[in-house]
């Protein structure tokens, strides 16, 4: 007797598990099925998330901050030995082009870092302080993506100011893209802007707000920054997390 005859057998369910949060998705996938949030619900999150997390966070942010100002003293003692001798304009351009190259080679790798800890963090994952100094491999597409954010985001507002603040926000998700998927410089661009575009006004807003409360923090003596800039680092976990999912750490 079939179970659709027999009035003892266990009725089938016809639910399906609801896909977690932290699924990971093609970015194909993530695109076309599109998303949704608010933002008093993602800073919720993102704020809940920060507890246990601050200390990796500004020790990491710290120990970057002290190997700016290392590599930009080095850089400058150099460069000032050597104005010492000429007096040379091009010389100068030179030095102030490799003070941004270094800063930037440090910077990128160190941003994608603190990404991956949010994002690790927002989708349950493992995570240790040295995850935000493990990307340096992926230096040259960080590079190369930034450069190409930078001049496209400055042409934008050259011409006329609303394209570049578009590109902007729109680019916000670039960076994390290239070290959690591996996509290159451009498919992580577009990858981004396509799926920040879907809710653009509303990601602007998330960002213009927390924007204003990191603002706030700083003003006495910085003090606010130790949990504001954890905030920042969840808000952009939990955001890159419901677009896209998280892959797996591999093992």
């Amino acid at each position: 007797m079939s179970d659709a005859t027999n009035p003892y057998a266990v009725p089938n369910s016809q639910l399906q598990d609801a896909p977690s949060s932290a699924q990971a998705l093609s970015v194909e996938q993530a695109l076309s099925r599109g998303y949704d949030f608010t933002i008093g619900g993602l800073l919720s999150e993102a704020w809940q998330l920060t507890k246990g997390t601050k200390g990796t966070i500004i020790g990491g942010f710290l120990i970057f901050y002290v190997a700016i100002l290392v590599a930009s003293f080095v850089v400058g003692a150099v460069l000032g030995i050597f104005s010492l001798f000429s007096d040379s304009l091009v010389l100068i351009i030179i030095g102030q082009l490799l003070t941004t190259i270094i800063a930037s080679a440090v910077s990128y790798p160190f941003f994608a870092g603190l990404n991956m800890i949010g994002i690790r963090r927002a989708a349950g994952q493992p995570f240790s302080f040295n995850e935000i100094f493990s990307h340096f491999g992926s230096i040259v597409p960080l590079l190369i993506a930034a450069v190409l954010m930078m001049v496209l985001v400055y042409l934008g507002m050259i011409l006329l100011l609303i394209p570049g603040i578009y590109l902007a926000v729109a680019y916000m998700l670039a960076i994390p893209l290239i070290v959690e998927r591996g996509l290159s410089p451009w498919q992580a661009m577009e990858a981004s802007r396509k799926a920040i575009t879907q809710h653009w006004f509303k990601v602007f807003g998330l960002f213009l707000l927390l924007g204003l409360i990191v603002g706030l923090s700083a003003i006495p003596l910085g003090i606010g920054l130790i949990w504001t800039i954890p905030l920042f680092v969840m808000v952009m976990g939990v955001l890159y997390r419901t677009i896209f999912g998280v892959l797996p750490v591999a093992r």
